[in-house]
């Protein structure tokens, strides 16, 4: 096996794995009889599930990569969750592609006024009438969707053999991973390593629930690293931009290519050339041809990305904001403060479920500083949105065919206004603080602290201020567009 690489010292908060009580049972072999039994070509002889689990287990030749596939199996789900989310993603990304593709260019938007049938609208054999830049945009979606779904295909293979160890080695079989915690599984994979005497003379190294954690998270420690140093400066040399850090999923994306790809070598491992002085004028020099080039490769795919996510985006959060508009305003952490809040060592599922705990009170907090202002004009909005949008609702219960049928202004029609004044007073409604609110900004602000353990200097003393509370405000963005 791989022989571990020495961690890189981490400064003061170090997540530890959370102990759970010891296994209730241990770990007992499948008699071979019971097990699925496969001819060996070579040997003829009949090899069970279980011994081929075992002999990948013991003859693993990168640790690192193994032990990120077990973490990733199990935050999947087991193999039929992961095949069924793949599959899902595929059929979403094919759908999100085609059913653009046929509002761009096959309806006549024109002639929608005049028509009352879709096959009026509809433009016939429309793929053969489509303008060279929208060919242009399906081809590479297009190119994308196959290049995903060989992707996928030629996964299944690594996919079984992981089902394989857990059900076989690790006896948590599919139908029970959803539940199983991952203290369970660390415990299982310790257990069979000290149990077996084949895993237990395979390498010298100790495998413990520290080892296991710093091999799956030794990459993105080097990231936590870089957010908790402050070394990245993501800020834009422009006025009233300077002090705001942006940092999209895109960039982050770009961030983890160019830096870990660089770094890191195949087997997870840091590259020796890193660790010479000597070599550092040519290692700033590549790092800089790496920005540059996917910077170049950013401006290139722009177009096609923002197009994507722009469709996608409307497609999956228009019903819910429709029904829903007030959540146009709700709050998320930025993918900034997201890594500011990391911790050395600490799992992505332990991040998750800290963070979300943070949620509540980091809201109240907020809410807890008003703009009297703004409030003032939500106020007003409100009532004289709220006061139109009742007024054209009555008016439909008396007539049902002006809600199609009357216009108020030139192709507006009743339906309209009311969908316009209706949004318009359940997102200003959400602006209005709540009257019998308490006053409390540094126990709610403590209580976000303890979840998201983050605490700068500069707010010590300052916890009732507006000045905290427009820190705290920056590490929330508004909505989930984000993303973008």
């Amino acid at each position: 096996m791989v022989e571990q690489q020495q961690q890189p010292q981490h400064s003061q908060h170090s997540y530890q794995v959370p102990h759970s009580p010891p296994l209730s049972s241990q770990i007992h072999p499948q008699p071979a009889a019971t097990l699925p039994q496969h001819r060996d070509e070579d040997t003829g002889h009949h090899v069970s599930e279980y011994d081929k689990a075992l002999w990948r287990w013991v003859n693993v030749g990168n640790l690192d990569t193994f032990l990120k596939q077990v973490y990733a199996y199990y935050q999947g789900k087991g193999m039929y969750c992961i095949l069924l989310s793949r599959l899902l993603n595929l059929l979403t990304l094919a759908f999100v592609i085609g059913f653009s593709t046929f509002l761009i260019g096959c309806v006549h938007y024109a002639d929608i006024p005049h028509s009352h049938r879709l096959s009026d609208v509809v433009e016939p054999q429309c793929m053969a009438h489509l303008s060279g830049t929208t060919t242009l945009f399906l081809i590479i979606f297009i190119t994308w969707w196959a290049a995903e779904a060989i992707r996928f295909c030629l996964d299944y293979p690594s996919l079984k053999e992981m089902y394989n160890f857990f059900h076989y080695l690790l006896n948590i079989p599919d139908q029970d991973i959803q539940t199983v915690s991952w203290q369970t599984v660390l415990e299982r994979i310790m257990a069979i390593r000290e149990t077996n005497p084949n895993t237990a003379q395979s390498s010298p190294l100790r495998l413990n629930e520290h080892d296991v954690t710093s091999r799956i998270m030794r990459q993105e420690n080097y990231l936590i690293a870089l957010f908790n140093k402050d070394i990245l400066d993501i800020t834009i040399p422009l006025p009233y931009l300077r002090n705001k850090h942006v940092f999209t999923r895109d960039l982050e994306w770009n961030l983890s290519y160019c830096v870990l790809s660089y770094v890191f070598n195949e087997r997870g491992q840091l590259r020796k050339r890193f660790l010479r002085e000597k070599n550092r004028p040519l290692l700033v020099a590549g790092l800089r041809r790496r920005f540059i080039f996917m910077g170049l490769l950013n401006c290139i795919l722009s177009p096609f990305i923002l197009v994507y996510l722009v469709m996608f985006f409307f497609f999956r959060y228009f019903e819910e904001y429709h029904k829903n508009p007030s959540e146009i305003g709700s709050r998320t952490f930025s993918p900034f403060s997201r890594w500011k809040f990391r911790e050395y060592n600490e799992l992505p599922h332990f991040f998750r479920s800290r963070l979300s705990n943070s949620y509540a009170p980091a809201n109240r907090y907020l809410d807890q500083f008003p703009k009297e202002k703004t409030a003032l004009i939500a106020r007003f909005v409100a009532f004289v949105s709220g006061s139109f949008a009742g007024v054209l609702a009555i008016l439909t219960l008396f007539d049902s065919e002006a809600l199609l049928n009357f216009e108020i202004s030139a192709n507006g029609t009743v339906l309209f206004y009311l969908g316009l004044f209706g949004t318009t007073f359940a997102v200003t409604r959400g602006m209005i603080p709540d009257e019998h609110l308490v006053f409390e900004p540094e126990t709610l602000l403590r209580e976000v602290v303890e979840h998201t353990h983050y605490f700068p200097d500069e707010w010590h003393g300052k916890l009732h201020t507006d000045e905290a509370s427009s820190t705290d405000r920056d590490t929330q963005k508004k909505a989930r567009f984000s993303a973008l």
